[in-house]
């Protein structure tokens, strides 16, 4: 992967809540463009509705919450799967605890066109064209079969060799199989109504100045006049409705920030504390150890051997 691509991938694990239109950096003579897994740790904060370049399928391995596909929503569960075509708009919103954790898949659509197998053109080509304006969300659909497919493309992935890239790639057509396969006879579930994530209203301009400025000092002042509310009022309605204080939330967005970080980069903890927001590594250690019950250093440790 080139330097260019590394960045703009690194920006995206920092700042994933930011912006409506995510771009995956893209190269035309592949199918499968990147693969990661994201653990997200409470707090859950909401997500906004955005769309990517290309095809991505996103499969919940644990946790729950609700996802959105333009103008419908649905529960998630562990084992669902959303798949979201370039330009089609999504979010997920996350609850579960102690985690939520997704796997997702960046497929260059067109590239996955001009390149697939004969055998495989037909049905995939036929799930795709269906859900191009609107994606797929099937409640249960990381069985047996999908749940099989994800580990051997982990294992690929660790080999660098063309041989690898190969069989990522048939590996790509094969999930694509059977995600058509548990369309045609899965229960389609209705789009449920609006949940819990609609109460946070009155401070979500405060939760979105947390996303976008917890690298930076942020006072309570800051979070109150974004909400239109003096900082008395504000206090007693953050609390009410998070269950925490103000500042309590924003280190505990921070860590969640660090975890990802952690669990996705080789860089450094101190590195990591002050990319979040810490001023000083001894407060980034104590924090984490307050929320996460062990080390950073002792956090990635685990994570990394599981």
């Amino acid at each position: 992967m080139s330097n260019s691509s590394e960045i703009e991938l690194r920006r995206q694990m920092e700042e994933p809540l930011s912006g409506d239109y995510r771009p995956y950096p893209l190269a035309d003579d592949r199918v499968l463009m990147t693969m990661f897994d994201t653990p997200c740790y409470p707090p859950h904060v909401p997500d906004i509705p955005h769309c990517h370049n290309c095809l991505e399928i996103a499969l919940c391995l644990s946790g729950c919450g609700e996802v959105s596909l333009l103008n419908r929503r649905w529960r998630f569960r562990a084992g669902s799967v959303l798949v979201a075509p370039r330009g089609v708009y999504h979010s997920q919103h996350n609850t579960g605890e102690p985690l939520t954790h997704w796997r997702y898949l960046a497929v260059n659509d067109e590239c996955l066109q001009r390149r697939m197998p004969d055998r495989c053109r037909e049905p995939i080509a036929a799930l795709l064209d269906e859900i191009r304006n609107t994606g797929l969300f099937l409640e249960s659909g990381v069985d047996g079969g999908m749940d099989a497919v994800g580990k051997l493309m982990y294992d690929l992935r660790r080999i660098d060799d063309a041989s690898a890239d190969a069989e990522l790639e048939l590996c790509v057509y094969l999930l694509l199989l059977e995600i058509a396969r548990q369309k045609r006879s899965a229960r389609m579930l209705p789009p449920g109504r609006p949940t819990d994530f609609h109460l946070r209203q009155p401070i979500e301009p405060a939760l979105a100045y947390v996303c976008e400025h917890y690298k930076e000092d942020i006072r309570i002042g800051d979070l109150a006049r974004s909400c239109s509310m003096s900082e008395s009022y504000f206090r007693k309605q953050f609390h009410r409705i998070m269950g925490m204080s103000p500042m309590e939330h924003v280190n505990r967005y921070r860590i969640h920030r660090a975890m990802a970080l952690l669990y996705n980069t080789g860089d450094a903890v101190q590195i990591i504390a002050g990319r979040v927001g810490f001023s000083s590594i001894a407060a980034f250690n104590r924090n984490f150890k307050c929320h996460a019950g062990m080390s950073p250093s002792r956090w990635r440790h685990s994570c990394l051997n599981k």
